[in-house]
């Protein structure tokens, strides 16, 4: 059985996506392409923040992404295959690219999404009243 049901689940993906796509700018941050492809241990971290957001993605409802027609959901899925079941061509250029130039856009526009889920399920982002209060 399921915690959450069909749009809290869409809900966290979404999350999940936004979480992972702030997560990859962070890590690559300002370097270089060339920079980028000299260090494996970079790549491994952005391809697979790369990955997760597709995952996420692909875990979303048709419902939901219809809400979102702005987010290209196919192609997100699409690099997300490529990346679990072709990794031998993953092209660096193409990540960094994702990265750098899509990334960003991806970001504003789930951050046009997120809040038509929350106020669909009734989720808010409220502080914990306690928090500091010696209790």
């Amino acid at each position: 059985m399921s915690a959450f049901s069909p749009r809290e689940r869409d809900l966290a993906k979404c999350e999940d996506m936004r979480l992972h796509a702030e997560r990859a700018q962070r890590f690559l941050g300002a370097r270089t392409l060339a920079e980028f492809q000299a260090d494996e241990l970079l790549q491994a971290a952005v391809i697979r923040t790369v990955e997760v957001i597709g995952e996420a993605a692909r875990q979303v409802s048709e419902e939901s992404r219809r809400r979102a027609p702005e987010i290209p959901w196919t192609l997100i899925i699409g690099m997300r295959n490529i990346l679990v079941h072709d990794y031998g061509a993953v092209d660096l250029e193409k990540i960094y690219d994702v990265v750098h130039g899509h990334v960003p856009t991806l970001l504003r526009q789930l951050a046009a999404l997120i809040p038509l889920l929350e106020r669909d399920v009734g989720w808010t982002d409220k502080e914990d009243s306690t928090a500091g209060s010696g209790g």
